[in-house]
C-alpha cells in the first residue's frame, strides 16, 4: 500500500512540474509571438516602401520562420488567419492594434500605409517591452502555483 501511495505522489509531482514546464513556456511564447508580429510588420513596411508589393505577395514572399512564429501552419495565410492562429497567445492591447492594422493595411496610398505600419509598429514595441517586463513575476507565478498544488495535493492524499 505505501508503494502506491509513492507511486500516485510521485505522478502527482510530475504532474505538478510538467504544468509548471508548460505554462512558463505559454508564457514566453506570449512574449515571442507579438516580437514575431513587429518583425513581420517591419518586412511588410519595408516591402511597401520599396517596391508598393500588395499584401498577399508580401505574405506569399514572407520568411517562412515569421510566420511560424506567428503561429501560422497554413501554406498561404492571409493577415486575418495569421491574427486568428495568434490570437491566444496576444493580450488584449496587442490583439486591439493588430486587428486594427489588419482592417487598415493594404487600403490606401504609399505614404498612408507606411505611417500605419511606422505606427503599429511602435505601439507593438511598447507592448513587448511591457510584456517582457512582465515575463519574469509571470513564469514565477505559474510555476510556484502548479508546484505548490502538486505539493498540497499530495500532503491531502497522506
Amino acid at each position: 500500500m505505501l508503494v502506491l501511495k509513492l507511486l500516485g505522489s510521485f505522478f502527482i509531482l510530475l504532474a505538478g512540474f510538467l504544468a509548471a514546464v508548460t505554462l512558463a513556456k505559454f508564457e514566453r511564447q506570449k512574449c515571442s509571438v507579438p516580437e514575431a508580429w513587429v518583425d513581420l510588420l517591419l518586412y511588410i513596411q519595408g516591402q511597401i516602401d520599396c517596391y508598393l508589393t500588395p499584401i498577399d505577395m508580401i505574405l506569399a514572399a514572407t520568411d517562412p520562420s515569421i510566420l511560424k512564429e506567428c503561429m501560422c501552419r497554413t501554406e498561404s495565410p492571409t493577415l486575418e488567419d495569421l491574427l486568428q492562429a495568434s490570437a491566444p497567445y496576444l493580450n488584449r492591447d496587442c490583439m486591439r492594434l493588430l486587428s486594427a492594422f489588419v482592417r487598415e493595411i493594404g487600403g490606401g496610398y504609399r505614404e498612408e500605409q507606411l505611417r500605419r505600419c511606422e505606427y503599429y509598429i511602435q505601439a507593438l514595441r511598447k507592448c513587448c517591452d511591457k510584456l517582457s517586463a512582465e515575463l519574469p513575476a509571470r513564469i514565477k507565478l505559474n510555476v510556484t502555483l502548479s508546484i505548490c498544488a502538486a505539493i498540497a495535493t499530495t500532503i491531502l492524499l497522506w
